[in-house]
């Protein structure tokens, strides 16, 4: 009879096992969301590390500056040893400005090693020892002058020095060496030997 059935409960656990394997389900994901991000965040920093320590690594080993040429002369009066050095430089495609009051240019030759500096000088004034002048022969942005004389891309700059006021000179059969050293960039290193005979030329190229 209906009024003598008795109703009987029983105990689902399932839906009590279903929350707890959603709560550690999204445990998982914030987790895993987490160390998505610090990941992210840390290859992020070491890209950037890595791209500026490629940028500077790259400015140091690579120069910046291109030599088109030396020459030497000699004085006239008497066409003994070469007196004058004349360097013709310019910057590498790509390259960045090159300040060369900022450059180091040593000369070497048998018996000593000088380190010359920039010399704000005019162009009519004397040499001064232990320094180097700088022309500019072509600098269509007029950007260089004595007083900045900065190098930009197309520039082309004819450093001179005086080896008789560094107490030097170049005679015939002799090893000399140059080296640019500027600021930013690697060195330029020029090794050569002058020629067993000047003749009568004052001006004689040495490279």
């Amino acid at each position: 009879m209906k009024a003598n059935r008795k109703s009987q409960f029983g105990n689902d656990t399932q839906g009590a096992v279903g929350i707890g394997t959603m709560i550690v389900f999204i445990a998982t994901i914030l987790v895993a969301a987490t160390a998505a991000a610090v990941l992210l965040d840390t290859s992020g920093k070491l890209q950037d590390k890595a791209q500026s320590t490629g940028s500077e690594t790259t400015k140091e080993v690579a120069s910046n500056v291109l030599v088109k040429g030396i020459v030497g002369t000699r004085k006239a009066t008497d066409l003994g040893d070469i007196h004058w050095l004349n360097v013709t430089i310019s910057l590498a495609p790509g390259a960045e400005t090159v300040d060369l009051s900022q450059m180091i240019v040593r000369i070497t030759d048998a018996a000593k090693s000088v380190d010359l500096n920039y010399s704000m000088q005019d162009s009519d004034l004397v040499d001064i020892a232990g320094q180097f002048r700088a022309t500019d022969i072509r600098d269509d942005d007029s950007s260089f002058d004595d007083a900045t004389p900065v190098m930009t891309a197309g520039d082309l700059v004819r450093l001179r020095v005086d080896l008789k006021n560094d107490a030097m000179s170049l005679s015939n059969r002799e090893e000399f060496s140059i080296d640019l050293i500027p600021e930013v960039g690697s060195a330029v290193h020029m090794g050569f030997t002058t020629p067993g005979s000047y003749g009568g030329d004052t001006v004689i190229v040495l490279r």
